[in-house]
């Protein structure tokens, strides 16, 4: 079956006449506006599920980006801490002897 079968349905299949391009066959008692209406329905419904998954992928880049924020807050955190850590660890100057 041609993937043109599935995107239109059972018995709409897509085949070529003798050098005049494509044409549609098996469905000859369908009228140009029925194929033409049931094309223009389908092509609704794939442009349904496409913006769907549009949606989908943006709501998800979007939750990245939060995630990103959180971790570069995060990494802020962490080295602000460890350079506290670092200058604790610094030894001191030992304090000047009184003479």
């Amino acid at each position: 079956m041609h993937s043109y079968a599935l995107i239109f349905g059972e018995g709409f299949t897509w085949g070529s006449t003798s050098g005049a391009g494509p044409s549609f066959q098996g469905m000859s008692s369908m009228s140009n506006g029925e194929v033409l209406a049931r094309m223009m329905s389908r092509m609704d419904i794939f442009d349904t599920r496409l913006n769907r998954m549009e949606s989908m992928i943006a709501d998800r880049f979007q939750s990245i980006e939060i995630m990103h924020g959180s971790l570069d807050s995060r990494m802020d955190t962490l080295q602000s801490q460890l350079q506290t850590v670092l200058q604790l660890l610094q030894p001191h100057p030992p304090p000047p002897s009184e003479p």
